[in-house]
């Protein structure tokens, strides 16, 4: 089945293009990478970036629609739902943790940050919280999407590795970043929402392939 299906005209450009997109649109993400480690503001690697990122998703995207590329365009909306429902479990665990105050951390104190760091604003003024949430928003919907193009089909686990991965980038380069010292609540409240967003990621893809 899989030979057969390598052997049909065109699967090798298909192939090429779910790479492309799903590097394109973790490109978010790459861009708050480079701001962490260049010390750099986050607009400039987002005008760099993210922002042809998310072009090129649009553009291929469009593309492939006019190619009738029915396999792509089914995984990009699974991309899309997975990316939403598993972006507001993230965020429901933390906040729910954090709001019963069940610890003492506070782990939504980088969105603000995010939009002070594309707006030039206070992270207090609304414009930095409201840029800061779409930003946080467009990162859990990018890379849910390259997620579900690359790993249709396969176990929940998976997707729950995957969230593990970006729970342990952040827990590396956010105390550095923000300033503060790293401790077990921190680690234990990002952790259970990565946990729940990379469960809700496994899920979908699982029936996306």
């Amino acid at each position: 089945m899989i030979e057969q299906r390598e052997r049909e005209p065109g699967a090798q450009h298909r192939t090429i293009v779910f790479w492309i997109v799903a590097a394109a649109a973790s490109s978010s993400g790459l861009a708050l990478l480079l701001t962490i480690l260049t010390h750099r503001p986050l607009w400039l690697w987002a005008s760099f970036i993210a922002v042809p990122g998310l072009i090129a998703v649009a553009g291929l995207s469009v593309w492939m629609r006019r190619q009738q590329e029915t396999l792509f365009l089914s995984r990009l909306r699974a991309g899309i739902i997975a990316g939403v429902v598993g972006t507001a479990a993230y965020d429901v665990v933390r906040a729910t943790i954090e709001g019963l105050h069940l610890t003492s951390t506070h782990t939504l104190r980088t969105i603000p940050i995010f939009g002070a760091g594309l707006t030039g604003h206070d992270p207090s003024t609304a414009i930095a919280i409201a840029a800061g949430w779409g930003f946080h928003i467009m990162n859990g919907i990018g890379f849910a999407i390259s997620f579900v193009l690359l790993a249709a089909g396969r176990p929940i686990w998976w997707g729950i590795v995957f969230a593990l991965v970006l729970e342990a980038l952040t827990i590396s380069l956010y105390p550095g970043w923000l300033g503060f010292t790293l401790n077990g609540e921190f680690v234990s409240v990002s952790m259970l929402g990565h946990v729940a967003y990379g469960a809700v990621l496994g899920s979908i893809a699982k029936r996306a392939a």
